[in-house]
């Protein structure tokens, strides 16, 4: 696995939580024997980022010889060897302060079955078509390490291959893990395995369809815990199949059940997923991050606003859940990059922007476009843009969002990622991108909190963690005039 990654851990793990979302129960609850407040319980869903004891969305659990560890159905007692890095599983535990102890971790895929077809952009970037579901491969999915190790490069047409990751969006599945489980099958006799929304449902003939793959739930199929059937009643509900045979387009299923997060009532719970719809229109705060309702209008935002929430982007949203609606006290963007600026000439493949000299901009098939452009042939040089994306190799970014908001170009400039270097306090550099302090008239502490000394700042940076968001100014070149520290 991932990095040999099995070490001996404490949980059971859920993984591929398809309904494009994973939960992390929030750090609340009080001490131990000193009188304070005893441990809360706490379930947790999310990608596994770290071993030591366990990381889930890098957030730290310990683990002990008593942890239940399900993997797909294998079930150990406080061994992770068949955990990796990348996989998305479900932790119940106790948080106690920032303390928390795991003592379940269960995983299962998204997705399992042949690959049909593999379209590779360059090492690390690609999609693969499994069931019928579009598989997006980027620089953040990891691979089975496990001799012989599993690449994109080495996957073919024909082998069954075994995914953990996120549902975006109708028959779109978004990998954080992958493994090769048998070579050249080309078939479903070991079991294959899908989760996703369901759409054209038919109670006459007993069919449904989730992305290109067509269901047939005849009998002798188990049903169970899904509504009555009737006309195309199932429509849009979320839903795990499984089955062993696949004949052309069509899986023969052996059993089919509602798929979903479930949490105890009032408890302090973390979701991370993409946005599926917008509740009463852009800005409001209330929208579906995958299945699950978020009411956040008054929550805190980080790495962006409110008004920017937008259908296909990644969020970790941090709450409370009552009645499976989660009300959220603060709503962070997965996507660390943040820029904004005027597009220096006509992109073709890539684009830069004016003042931030050296950083380069690319897009993907699953790049989302607002603001009356579909692709980045449809920029101009001059129109000035914003940009939500995750940092690639060296001073690159993958964009997740392009919007227009000008056709002409405007003086404003934002840079936010992770700095590299800090100078002296007299630069702070992100993504290649120098900028001078000279001119920055206030540094402000984490959540908007409070305007801090430039001492306190640069005493916070640590190179290569810590993420700062610069506001400024393109008058003749870059003039800086905020730097805010951005909280994890």
């Amino acid at each position: 696995m991932q990095q040999s990654v099995k070490h001996s851990f404490s949980s059971m793990v859920l993984g591929a939580l398809s309904t494009t979302l994973s939960f992390v129960a929030c750090s609340s609850g009080g001490g131990g024997d000193s009188g304070t407040a005893p441990a809360t319980p706490s379930v947790s869903s999310g990608t596994i980022t770290a071993f030591g004891s366990v990381s889930i969305n890098d957030r730290k659990y310990e683990i002990d010889n008593s942890t239940l560890i399900s993997d797909d159905g294998t079930l150990l007692m406080g061994d992770v060897s068949t955990l990796s890095v990348g996989m998305v599983v479900k932790v119940s535990g106790t948080t106690n302060g920032s303390s928390r102890t795991a003592s379940t971790i269960t995983h299962t895929d998204t997705l399992e079955g042949p690959m049909q077809i593999k379209v590779q952009v360059d090492p690390r970037n690609g999609t693969l078509t499994i069931l019928g579901q579009t598989v997006v491969v980027d620089d953040t999915t990891k691979f089975d390490d496990t001799i012989p190790p599993t690449t994109l490069s080495s996957l073919a047409v024909g082998d069954v291959v075994e995914v953990s990751g996120f549902v975006k969006s109708d028959g779109v599945i978004v990998a954080s893990f992958i493994e090769r489980k048998a070579a050249l099958l080309g078939d479903c006799s070991l079991g294959c395995e899908i989760k996703g929304i369901v759409k054209n449902h038919n109670d006459v003939l007993k069919t449904f369809q989730i992305g290109g793959l067509t269901v047939n739930y005849a009998a002798p199929a188990i049903i169970s815990d899904m509504p009555a059937r009737s006309g195309n009643n199932w429509d849009t509900l979320f839903v795990e199949v499984n089955g062993t045979v696949l004949a052309g387009a069509t899986l023969n299923a052996t059993k089919v059940e509602p798929e979903g997060f479930q949490a105890p009532e009032g408890n302090e719970v973390e979701l991370e997923g993409f946005v599926s719809s917008s509740i009463g229109g852009p800005g409001t705060g209330h929208f579906m991050l995958g299945t699950t309702e978020v009411q956040a209008a008054n929550a805190l935002y980080l790495g962006g606003t409110k008004d920017e929430v937008a259908v296909g982007q990644k969020l970790e949203v941090e709450g409370t859940i009552s009645g499976n609606v989660i009300t959220a006290g603060k709503v962070k963007f997965q996507d660390a990059v943040r820029l904004e600026g005027n597009v220096v000439s006509k992109p073709i493949s890539t684009m830069t922007l004016v003042g931030l000299t050296g950083l380069t901009i690319s897009v993907n098939t699953q790049t989302e476009f607002k603001g009356g452009i579909t692709n980045l042939a449809d920029l101009n040089t001059g129109n000035h843009v914003r940009v939500h994306g995750r940092q690639d190799t060296g001073n690159s970014v993958i964009a997740t969002e392009v919007e227009r908001t000008d056709i002409t170009p405007k003086d404003d400039l934002i840079l936010q990622g992770v700095v590299q270097a800090a100078t002296n306090f007299m630069s702070v550099t992100i993504l290649g991108v120098d900028m001078s302090t000279a001119n920055v008239e206030n540094f402000v502490d984490t959540n908007d909190v409070s305007i801090i000394g430039i001492q306190a700042f640069f005493s916070a940076l640590k190179p290569n963690a810590t993420k700062v968001k610069a506001t400024g100014k393109l008058l003749g070149s870059p003039v800086w005039k905020e730097m805010e520290l951005e909280s994890d």
